[in-house]
């Protein structure tokens, strides 16, 4: 028996349940046809101006819940499936670099849009501030939580390196739904059980073919934040000494832009410090 099997064993002997959440009431979901393929959403609704959600890698949008909730009286909240992600199509071998950018851009005008708030997390973070970049005049603000700041050094994956995290991705989809929540709790007892609920589905569509990403010439934060004229938040991971300031000095690039590290946070800075994250978030938005 597996460890992850026998610690869950554990928690039902425990007396542990685990039951998939449910959608909160009167939201919706649906597809719509973007950038060449079919991408999946969800949505709170209502005459109020749209702040679009965007997920960091292997999640999707339910994993937004929480913060939609606390947003949702002011905000029509768009929570899209990134490809690969949910219940949108998934990547090919020769998807550009932008693409995930580009399929913003056709969700909102797929959508009817009007110059939405657009939000990203990690890998949704990128695709924002790229969408931010080649669309300027679209976005009314964007935020930013966690986006890589400074240039790393990657190398597109080779044939072997691509058919290795299929596999493992395979074997991410094939884990029970206790088990993932279970390994969530156990990691990351600081985001609480309502989380690593919403989290743990993704997990089991995240799609093997996101092995195919390429890197490729990705432009750098410095180059996009040149190009970015709408207000913008960064909520950045604790950091201190010299990559505090690197990444400091990278944010002022931004005409309307302002960083602010939350202290204790980790990459996942709105599950780590949720009441910081918030405090700052409202602040934000309410100067708009």
């Amino acid at each position: 028996m597996k460890r992850w099997q026998i610690f869950v064993l554990g928690l039902v002997l425990a007396g542990a349940t685990f039951a998939q959440p449910q959608v909160p009431d009167g939201w919706t979901d649906g597809f719509v046809m973007a950038n060449g393929i079919r991408i999946h959403y969800w949505r709170t609704g209502g005459d109020k101006p749209v702040l679009i959600l965007l997920h960091g890698f292997s999640d999707d949008g339910l994993c937004w819940v929480n913060l939609a909730k606390e947003l949702e009286a002011d905000y029509d909240i768009i929570m899209a499936d990134a490809r690969g992600h949910g219940l949108s199509d998934p990547p090919a071998k020769d998807d550009p670099t932008d693409a995930q950018a580009e399929d913003i851009a056709g969700l909102i005008k797929a959508l009817k849009l009007e110059k939405p708030i657009v939000m990203g997390h990690s890998m949704g973070s990128s695709s924002a501030a790229w969408f931010a970049a080649k669309y300027p005049d679209i976005p009314r603000a964007v935020i930013l939580e966690d986006p890589g700041l400074t240039r790393r050094s990657r190398k597109d994956p080779s044939p072997e390196q691509e058919e290795k995290k299929r596999l493992q991705i395979l074997q991410r989809n094939n884990t029970p739904y206790e088990a993932l929540v279970a390994d969530c709790l156990k990691k990351n007892p600081q985001w609480g059980r309502s989380e690593c609920e919403w989290w743990a589905p993704s997990k089991r569509t995240y799609h093997p073919n996101n092995a195919y990403r390429k890197w490729g010439a990705r432009p750098s934060a410095e180059e996009l934040f040149a190009k970015i004229t709408a207000p913008t938040l960064i909520l950045k991971a604790d950091a201190q000494g010299e990559v505090r300031a690197k990444n400091e000095e990278v944010a002022t690039i931004l005409k309307k832009g302002k960083i602010v590290h939350v202290e204790g946070a980790g990459h996942c800075v709105r599950r780590d410090r949720e009441e910081q994250y918030l405090k700052v978030l409202k602040k934000f938005l309410g100067e708009l």
